[in-house]
């Protein structure tokens, strides 16, 4: 495949990626792992370190996309920045630990943590949400945050995201509009998703081509980043005029399709 059309494909995959990032505050993972995982052996990569790579890129990839998207967050008021503060140093633990056990998996292992994570959290997506935790975002003590907050950090380095596929739905059971959960998921996962990509950028690797930022594809990078900071802006305006309950079946959908399709991949 040339250059010049596997930077298409990445681009258009991008610009898919970052109206989901905008919309549900999880879409450059959702997109970029299992599409690099499939990819990647096209490009001289073999199977067993494609999942890593995939990993590795798709935490760089979403960095840059966040970025955008938090910008339009904020103007629209969506971003809860307390919440923030409390929670993001305890996800840097987190996937800082998780990067660092992610690199002693086997690409299977990774493949299998990845559609597992998906298929659970898209099952309690769909189920009907408690009328007893309405209150949850008042009653919900800052340290509970927090040990959320680390051990999604660790979950979302094993996924190739900032966290948000599992953070989104954990903010949404405490009671928190999907809106603004999304919108506080994705500027939590910011620096968690960075320090990751570093970690990742800088572990040598055994791939030999000359496109490598230490696990960080670089041509799946640029391409797949274009697209998200073109789109998200769109995907962040729509998620706040769709009802909660139709986010969170979208949501849901997309994950389950998306766990079949990698680990048979």
């Amino acid at each position: 495949m040339s250059l010049a059309a596997s930077l298409t494909i990445f681009l258009f995959a991008g610009l898919v990626g970052g109206v989901l990032l905008g919309l549900i505050g999880v879409g450059m993972a959702l997109i970029s792992v299992p599409l690099l995982t499939i990819f990647l052996p096209r490009f001289g990569i073999g199977p067993d370190a494609a999942p890593l790579t995939a990993l590795a890129t798709s935490m760089a990839i979403v960095s840059v996309g966040s970025m955008s998207s938090i910008v339009s967050h904020h103007r629209l008021g969506n971003v809860d920045w307390t919440l923030v503060r409390t929670t993001v140093p305890a996800s840097l633990v987190g996937v800082g630990l998780g990067s660092l056990a992610a690199s002693h998996l086997s690409g299977m292992a990774l493949k299998s943590i990845f559609s597992t994570f998906l298929a659970v959290i898209a099952i309690r997506m769909l189920l009907p949400a408690k009328s007893a935790v309405a209150s949850g975002a008042a009653e919900t003590g800052p340290w509970l945050y927090r040990a959320a907050g680390g051990l999604i950090g660790m979950a979302g380095s094993l996924i190739g995201a900032g966290g948000g596929i599992f953070m989104v739905p954990f903010l949404s059971s405490r009671g928190h509009k999907m809106a603004k959960a999304v919108a506080t998921s994705t500027t939590i996962g910011l620096p968690v998703s960075i320090v990751g990509a570093l970690i990742y950028a800088s572990e040598p690797t055994p791939i030999r081509t000359g496109a490598m930022l230490g696990f960080v594809f670089l041509p799946a990078f640029f391409g797949l980043s274009l697209g998200s900071v073109i789109a998200a802006p769109l995907g962040a305006k729509i998620a706040s005029r769709v009802p909660t309950r139709a986010l969170k079946s979208g949501f849901a959908v997309i994950l389950m399709v998306l766990a079949i399709r990698t680990l048979l991949g």
